[in-house]
């Protein structure tokens, strides 16, 4: 099965709560490229479940001996879902530290798939407190459509019709924090709580983009390489908008059709970023 990259179309920072989570609104939806998971039962079913990773980006996860696929395993369990010992094979394609939620999305799946093939499951709403304790993006994962996000992540409007276009992701040799960049972006900004746009957006993909990324600044004062790099998506030829996803540090521009899409990731390929065309 895939597990999809999620792109945040825009994304704005409406408050803080007490707890130190930042609320926002955003539009996300999920590309046809992603990792990749293959999951069976376990030979030995009295033994534990492994995770085994493979793919261009394994060597940057294959050190946590606790990884969010197995973490999801063992909530689910605890959740009251009884399912037997797994086999997990991952094929890492998304970037990790990008901002285009690839663990969380891996967790996602998952659990769709625990769901599908359990003895028992839990009902929905542990399901759904499960998904985001494992993560803020994992319950927007789970749903695995077009949505409008509000809250910390939990509150969620699929959208209908959703938007659809075709886009190049690209990322610097950089990977970011999400902690460290919603800090940057709090230590420079009120923390009052301001309205987002609670309305039913636009389902126009460049008009979502326009309303912009709150943590873009931040991230590149963390991270200068990704103004560079959204300079450089921004003169590809065809580009009709350029945005960093999520707290970066991966961007992508909207292009009108796959062939402009294809040329600008080979563009950018052979400046130096890694770079994928796919679509949403």
């Amino acid at each position: 099965m895939v597990a999809p990259a999620k792109l945040n179309l825009c994304l704005t920072v409406t408050g803080r709560r007490e707890d130190g989570y930042h609320l926002l609104e955003s539009v996300v939806v999920f590309t046809l490229f992603g990792d990749k998971l293959t999951i069976r039962p376990a030979d030995d079913q009295g033994g534990v479940d492994t995770v085994t990773i493979a793919g261009p980006f394994a060597a940057d996860i294959a050190d946590e001996p606790d990884n969010i696929c197995l973490r999801a395993i063992r909530a689910y369990r605890e959740a009251g879902g009884v399912i037997g010992t797994l086999s997990v094979m991952l094929d890492k394609h998304i970037p990790v530290g990008a901002g285009l939620g690839g663990g969380s999305s891996d967790a996602a799946a998952i659990l769709r798939y625990l769901d599908r093939t359990a003895d028992h499951r839990p009902d929905p709403a542990r399901l759904a407190a499960l998904a985001l304790d494992l993560g803020a993006d994992v319950p927007v994962c789970l749903g695995g459509m077009a949505q409008h996000m509000t809250g910390i992540g939990e509150q969620l409007r699929p959208l209908t019709p959703a938007p659809h276009g075709h886009v190049v992701l690209a990322r610097p040799d950089a990977s970011l924090s999400t902690m460290a960049v919603f800090r940057e972006f709090a230590s420079g900004v009120s923390t009052e709580t301001r309205p987002g746009d609670v309305s039913p957006p636009t389902h126009e993909p460049q008009q979502i983009i326009q309303r912009g990324n709150d943590l873009t600044d931040a991230a590149i004062r963390l991270c200068p390489e990704i103004g560079d790099l959204m300079d450089r998506m921004a003169r590809c030829t065809g580009a009709r908008a350029v945005q960093m996803s999520g707290s970066g540090s991966a961007c992508f521009a909207l292009f009108d059709d796959a062939n402009l899409a294809s040329a600008g990731a080979a563009y950018l390929a052979d400046q130096g970023y890694w770079a994928v065309a796919t679509r949403f």
